[in-house]
């Protein structure tokens, strides 16, 4: 059958899976990313290489090279999420688990056709998981994986789960971030107000082919390193963070992602990394940006629940 429409907006589907093994594919329920999935980008990686001549300027061959996709995914979480879980905390041996997933296109068009594409990917591994919020808006999460395979179907691979009923989680509702450590203007706060967060978790991927092969065989972990940072007041004039900052103070962050069931991240052996004070005539309370990075206490311990 050819193709008789182009590919439309808001026709798009998204579910994934724990894999058994590396690479393996559905494996067990399928799980559902939520309802407010934002974007998702597929990427193929650079797929030649130019071979050139002394005979000639122009190019003399196109070479095939290996299969690196990539995957991005940016949702809105809710209260009953797992895929934060799934992408942040490793196992005792310090491995993570990888994921596979389904997504469809153009999918009101009906399956078995030319007119919808589903996108199967396997040995999805993140490289990178950064969470933010601030003032009135939802929790983001941005993931980018790093793949085996990805490859393309009329037909979606497993059927749709059971779509997530948690609330959305929001910035300015439910949740908390606490601090323990260092100085606390009241109840373990930050700071008397906390404007915006921004977490980042770095797994520092490197991925490994085989020499009889376009498709990688490994995707191994390397360190992992937790970063963020928080737009606090400096109350009392900023005194006590600066010498919370000059002093290396450790401190804890807790962060409650929502309500009863939600996400909550344990972030503990912080230290700031700058601080400059602002005096000046803007006429606003006085603030900062204030980045941090932590050491947790083992890879597989900064997801809980609330």
């Amino acid at each position: 059958m050819a193709v008789s429409t182009i590919g439309r907006p808001f026709q798009g589907t998204a579910w994934y899976w724990v894999e058994a093994s590396f690479g393996g594919g559905a494996s067990g329920s399928t799980l559902d990313i939520g309802k407010y999935v934002q974007n998702v980008a597929i990427g193929t990686g650079d797929k030649g290489m130019d071979i050139r001549s002394i005979e000639s300027a122009v190019v003399a061959e196109r070479i095939e090279q290996t299969d690196e996709p990539t995957l991005s995914i940016e949702y809105n979480p809710q209260a009953d999420d797992t895929l934060i879980d799934d992408v942040i905390d490793r196992d005792s041996c310090c491995v993570l688990q990888s994921l596979a997933f389904c997504f469809g296109a153009n999918t009101c068009t009906g399956s078995g056709n030319d007119n919808v594409t589903y996108y199967s990917v396997v040995g999805a591994k993140p490289s990178s998981v950064r969470i933010s919020a601030s003032k009135n808006e939802p929790y983001t999460v941005s993931i980018d994986f790093e793949c085996k395979s990805i490859t393309t179907s009329t037909s979606a691979t497993g059927s749709a789960p059971t779509r997530l009923s948690g609330d959305i989680l929001q910035f300015n509702v439910a949740g908390s971030i606490t601090k323990t450590g260092g100085f606390n203007p009241t109840a373990s706060k930050i700071a008397y107000v906390t404007n915006s967060i921004d977490i980042s978790i770095d797994h520092q991927l490197t991925s490994y082919t085989d020499h009889d092969s376009l498709t990688k065989s490994y995707i191994v972990e390397g360190t992992m390193d937790v970063s963020g940072s928080v737009d606090i007041t400096l109350d009392g004039g900023g005194g006590m963070h600066f010498g919370e900052v000059k002093n290396f103070t450790d401190f804890t962050l807790t962060i409650n992602m929502g309500g009863a069931g939600s996400p909550k991240l344990t972030l503990p052996g912080c230290n700031w990394d700058s601080s400059e004070v602002p005096i000046n005539t803007s006429g606003e309370a006085m603030m900062e940006s204030a980045s941090f990075k932590a050491v947790p206490s083992s890879c597989s311990t900064i997801v809980g629940s609330v």
